[in-house]
């Protein structure tokens, strides 16, 4: 699941680097972690981790942008956040910069991208967290809008910004049965009874769009079913140490996607989640893989039990080995199609003659 970062980890992993964050108030949290992480190497208070706007200008050395933070409720809100070191040691150790999102696209963020890229040039790291608002406050329209808004970002940070940068989306954490705060409307209440199943949904459709980009998937969602006694009373936002916790998990994924060596602070004999991780991320690295049947005579594995039936054995092979079909395909001019239609997020299933952004889609148009 995750490695224990300390102060030194972090500063060692970012010095010069250009992280952007992305999304909501969660994301938000997450953002000043890791600036309390940088800086103090502590946990980060539990009253600083309440405010938000001109309620807090500077964190830690970053600073708010002006013109933003103003405590508007709604969907216009805006904050946009800026660090480049607290002073000292600190000064110019490393550009981070937040953007608070209601959706995960808009004319408004792609400027904030575009300015970036003229200010700063390309970034290292990229990190967006967004759904709870994107579902349920922009309207009837707000689901597919979100399905759409999605393959428009993901298109918009790539033919931005060079492959080098590294993109990684973030599930969103379960959220209570039962919320409160500006993410709810008055008069809209009953919305709370589906909200968090239709985050589970969005979830699932923002990381298979993710990947189909060639991006990265953090699924904050699974490993914080399991930490759902360290959430806020509001049922949307974590404790102190849950939103370690969270920051600890990407910069697992951080190190594990770039190969860099882990601290190994962990404890214990195994570290079972973390094992599963680096699996998942060696996996990752091997391309995709279909289960097929074999049906070697001698690697059969009979049932007693049913008069003599024969179960064929399931072994795991990479796609164009195997049928011939396939294997033209991939050889052949098949893979250079194949790669446009990747990049459109239309790539067709050998199996099912489904397109991927059909087989995306499927769920949430049956509802």
């Amino acid at each position: 699941m995750a490695d224990i970062f300390l102060k030194e980890d972090v500063r060692k992993h970012f010095k010069g680097k250009k992280v952007i964050f992305l999304g909501d108030s969660i994301m938000r949290n997450i953002y000043q972690d890791f600036l309390y992480l940088l800086e103090k190497g502590d946990l980060t208070p539990h009253n600083l981790l309440r405010k938000k706007g001109v309620q807090i200008e500077s964190f830690e050395g970053d600073h708010l942008l002006e013109g933003t933070g103003e405590l508007t409720p709604g969907r216009n809100y805006r904050e946009i956040r800026e660090y480049e070191g607290s002073g000292g040691a600190m000064r110019d150790f490393m550009f981070a910069t937040y953007c608070f999102l209601t959706k995960c696209y808009s004319r408004e963020l792609e400027d904030f991208i575009l300015r970036f890229k003229r200010k700063h040039g390309s970034p290292d790291l990229i990190i967006i967290l967004s759904a709870l608002w994107d579902i349920n406050r922009w309207g009837p329209d707000g689901i597919p809008n979100y399905i759409k808004n999605c393959k428009k970002f993901l298109s918009l940070i790539r033919s931005t910004f060079p492959p080098t940068t590294q993109l990684i989306w973030l599930t969103s954490p379960p959220i209570s049965v039962d919320v409160w705060g500006g993410l709810v409307v008055k008069g809209m209440e009953f919305q709370k009874r589906s909200m968090r199943f239709n985050v589970m949904e969005g979830n699932l459709m923002v990381a298979q769009t993710t990947a189909a980009f060639g991006y990265d998937v953090v699924d904050l969602h699974y490993w914080m079913t399991h930490q759902i006694h360290k959430r806020m009373p509001d049922g949307i936002h974590w404790t102190q140490d849950a939103v370690r916790l969270q920051l600890n998990i990407i910069l697992t994924h951080f190190c594990l996607a770039r190969k860099l060596a882990l601290p190994g602070r962990w404890g214990g004999a195994r570290n079972r989640p973390l094992e599963s991780a680096e699996k998942i991320a060696k996996a990752a690295d091997g391309g995709p893989v279909e289960i097929v049947r074999e049906e070697d005579e001698g690697k059969r594995k009979k049932n007693m039990d049913d008069e003599g039936s024969e179960e064929p054995l399931a072994k795991k092979r990479k796609l164009g080995e195997g049928r011939p079909e396939e294997r033209k395909f991939w050889e052949g001019e098949g893979y250079s199609r194949f790669e446009e239609r990747r990049n459109e997020g239309e790539v067709k299933s050998f199996n099912d003659g489904m397109s991927a952004k059909e087989r995306r889609q499927q769920r949430w148009s049956d509802e």
